[in-house]
């Protein structure tokens, strides 16, 4: 019997292409689990294959499943993409700038130190972001200089105060407003007294833009004085100006609290004659008399106050530079509510403070030798009492309606 098989001569030697196929056919591979790459699972992800793996020329070749597309990202940083010393970081499709400290964006091209919430720009005014780049503007009476951040004068000279105090602590004969000095004639041109007639004796009410809700509602009269200093005697620079309407805040209401919207605004029947005693203060826009109010060293209040709780008032024009107070401890330092219309100034300890009579004189702050409006007196507990702050009127919240009432535009 012979020990060899001989083959069916009609067999093929050749297989079909099916079959052929089976042996060189590639099963597909996983590398977490064994569902990831079955055929029915969803496409190849670029996260997954690139990212969360190690990327080779076979893991993106599955994600874009075309040759082309799989070497055609190039290093996305040889165009040097990156400006001022940023470093570039080529990813897929996409870059990264790494930024000096000293700049930020997409490509390191925004300058960090001429932003607006950098040294407000560089602006000696108000400044505004316009395309990622700062622009520098003025508040009324004003011009931007030529290098688009100083400003220039329009109105004559007499129209702007003078950047210091004029009078020093040494020339200071008696202290005044609460642990104050006094003013010298002319120093805060914009202060008004008004007086309310001899209904419950003599109210001091004063006002520069604006005045106090509270003191209207005890005004017999309708009488402004401009240029005042010395309450005693004459001394040529006063001017009477009578209110032809008083507007008080629409929110004000006495039942419910006696100082939370504390604002009214006064038209008067005829304009002011504008002199070295009798001049406007600046509103600035919101943002930026926000962060003055804050940032502010000390500000400036003034009046004819008492010169302590329950004394006398003063003869002649007082004026006192007073610190913000922060919000918490404002709070913190009271009995009564502190609404987000109001805020405090002024010393734990000091002697010194705003006191009655003072209500309704402007709380004022300078910036780089112009000064905004910032705030109105308004209320407080006792004067210059250990651990008690003055509270005032916050302006910037009420600019819709000040621009709504009087016509006058401020920027928000």
């Amino acid at each position: 019997m012979s020990m060899f098989k001989l083959f069916d001569i009609k067999s093929s030697v050749f297989v079909s292409q099916q079959s052929a196929a089976m042996v060189l056919r590639r099963f597909r591979r996983y590398n977490s689990g064994g569902l990831e790459e079955l055929p029915f699972k969803n496409k190849d992800n670029l996260e997954r294959e690139c990212k969360e793996e190690v990327c080779n020329m076979e893991e993106a070749r599955e994600v874009f499943e075309n040759d082309e597309k799989t070497v055609g990202d190039e290093d996305q940083c040889l165009s040097n993409p990156c400006q001022n010393e940023g470093v570039c970081e080529d990813g897929i499709a996409s870059y990264v700038c790494w930024c000096t400290s000293d700049f930020s964006g997409k490509n390191c091209e925004i300058e960090v130190a001429k932003q607006c919430s950098v040294n407000n720009g560089g602006c000696s005014h108000f400044c505004a972001m316009q395309s990622g780049h700062v622009v520098c503007q003025c508040a009324a009476g004003y011009t931007l200089g030529q290098d688009k951040k100083s400003y220039k004068k329009q109105l004559p000279s007499w129209a702007f105060y003078a950047t210091m105090p004029t009078i020093t602590e040494q020339q200071n004969e008696d202290k005044r407003i609460v642990g104050g000095n006094e003013a010298s004639p002319g120093e805060i041109p914009w202060q008004v007294r008004r007086d309310a007639g001899r209904r419950e004796g003599r109210e001091h009410c004063f006002s520069m833009f604006s005045t106090k809700s509270h003191c209207e509602a005890i005004l017999s009269t309708q009488s402004l004085h401009l240029g005042e200093h010395d309450l005693h005697k004459s001394e040529g620079t006063e001017k009477d100006h009578f209110v032809a309407e008083q507007i008080i805040h629409p929110h004000y209401n006495d039942q419910r609290s006696q100082y939370n919207h504390d604002i009214a605004l006064l038209k008067l029947s005829a304009p002011v004659e504008l002199s070295n005693q009798r001049r406007p203060i600046c509103l600035g826009p919101k943002d930026f008399t926000e962060t003055l109010l804050r940032e502010a060293s000390t500000s400036l209040v003034s009046g004819w106050g008492k010169l302590r709780f329950q004394g006398p008032e003063a003869r002649k024009l007082q004026k006192l530079e007073v610190p913000y107070v922060e919000r918490t401890r404002c709070k913190g330092s009271s009995r009564e509510q502190i609404t987000r219309f109001m805020f405090c100034a002024g010393y734990h300890s000091e002697p010194m403070d705003s006191c009655q009579g003072d209500s309704g004189g402007p709380h004022a702050s300078n910036y780089k030798g112009t000064w905004f409006l910032t705030g109105i007196v308004s209320w407080g507990e006792d004067c210059a009492k250990e651990g008690k702050y003055g509270v005032y009127t916050r302006v910037s919240r009420y600019y819709p309606w000040i621009s709504q009432t009087t016509g006058i535009r401020i920027s928000s």
